[in-house]
């Protein structure tokens, strides 16, 4: 079995859809930014299609659970249609199904690279993205059974996704030993992208070239696919969200999170904000 699959996952708005705009523009032949809404990079492991396509059920009237039960074999048929890198992205926490067995295709997967950003400022950037309030999202930040794509009163594009608590989610990857992973923090990316970037490419061991790199930089770049997404739109974008990329800066959280909402992330997620460095004067 081909292992080539590699997980792109990150708890939401933690730059993830930034690295898959870079992957797609390093790997663009042209010198023009890649059309962000038709990026060559893979696909959702929350797709629904997916799973309909390669395992031949209408899901219409399964259950989240039994949904779960076929992602492995789904994306690992999936798979089979790529090279060296099937990259898949994901923000379900790395968890197991009710009965033990992987949920993800774990014979077929090669690496995996977590994304992971500040708490206090993925509350803000995260409210934005659901068009919901700072401190419903924080709340949410803190529950262990927070879904994304959970509901059953309407038709969904993806299966449901269990994110767990933000600690949980980069705790599922970041210490699970089934195959190598990298972490990549949101805030290196904006202080140095190219060393974060190069540092993708040489942890998948592709091949390096560095004009396409600085290229890739430039056309991915948050001014740079702010505009495109004002000129063309973004089909990921929530409806309800006014923009997908707003701001994309660091300690933004300052200007919007109430001191009670600070204090919460901080003493709810302070021994994983901890362990990823990103502990520094929070809260001054």
């Amino acid at each position: 079995m081909k292992k080539n699959i590699v997980w792109l996952a990150s708890y939401p708005k933690s730059g993830n859809t930034w690295c898959r705009i870079f992957l797609s523009n390093y790997l663009n032949k042209t010198n023009e930014p890649a059309n962000i809404n038709k990026l060559d990079i893979g696909a959702i492991f929350s797709s629904r299609s997916i799973i309909e396509e390669n395992t031949g059920y209408d899901i219409s009237e399964l259950t989240a659970n039994e949904c779960d039960e076929l992602r492995s074999f789904a994306f690992s048929k999936w798979s089979e249609n790529y090279g060296d890198n099937a990259f898949l992205k994901t923000h379900d926490a790395y968890l197991a199904l009710p009965n033990g067995e992987n949920m993800f295709p774990v014979e077929s997967t090669k690496a995996a690279i977590c994304f992971v950003r500040n708490p206090l400022d993925v509350a803000v950037s995260f409210a934005n993205h659901m068009a919901t309030t700072p401190e419903k999202t924080v709340d949410k930040m803190s529950d262990s059974d927070f879904c994304l794509a959970a509901s059953t009163k309407k038709y969904n594009q993806q299966v449901r996704q269990r994110l767990l608590t933000w600690s949980g989610h980069i705790n599922s990857w970041t210490l699970q030993k089934d195959f190598p992973v990298l972490t990549v923090r949101y805030e290196d990316m904006l202080e140095n992208p190219s060393r974060e970037f190069l540092s993708i490419l040489d942890f998948l061991k592709m091949p390096i070239d560095l004009d396409k790199l600085t290229k890739a930089i430039n056309n991915s770049s948050f001014e740079t696919i702010k505009k495109i997404e004002k000129e063309i739109g973004f089909k990921e974008k929530p409806a309800k969200c006014e923009t997908f990329f707003k701001v994309g800066k660091s300690g933004y959280y300052k200007n919007i999170l109430s001191e009670g909402s600070i204090k919460k992330i901080i003493n709810d997620q302070t021994d994983c904000m901890k362990n990823i460095i990103i502990f520094q004067n929070q809260g001054n």
